[in-house]
């Protein structure tokens, strides 16, 4: 059974907003936000084009973070945009 949209969308806001709180993160929740932005992208049933503008970004900064020598960083880095994010997929959830 695959998930929804709305549940894709619930479960990468759910790992985001981790990342951005504890500021720590590993390599296959990295892999798991680029699946999860990949296919939300892919069904395109999404009519909110903010949502869907900032779905490339989510995907960049993924495939940054499993590359990244020290993911911790990477995330404590990019801990500002997280916040953006999950408020921007909170305002569509809501």
């Amino acid at each position: 059974m695959s998930l929804s949209v709305q549940n894709q969308l619930g479960l990468l806001r759910d790992i985001l907003s981790e990342h951005c709180e504890s500021c720590c993160g590993s390599k296959s929740e990295c892999e798991q936000i680029s699946r999860l932005a990949r296919s939300i992208l892919s069904h395109k049933s999404t009519d909110q084009q903010e949502l869907l503008a900032l779905l490339p970004s989510i995907h960049s900064y993924s495939t940054a973070g499993e590359k990244a020598a020290d993911i911790n960083a990477h995330i404590t880095t990019n801990r500002e945009q997280l916040e953006d994010w999950v408020e921007t997929i909170d305002s569509f959830q809501g």
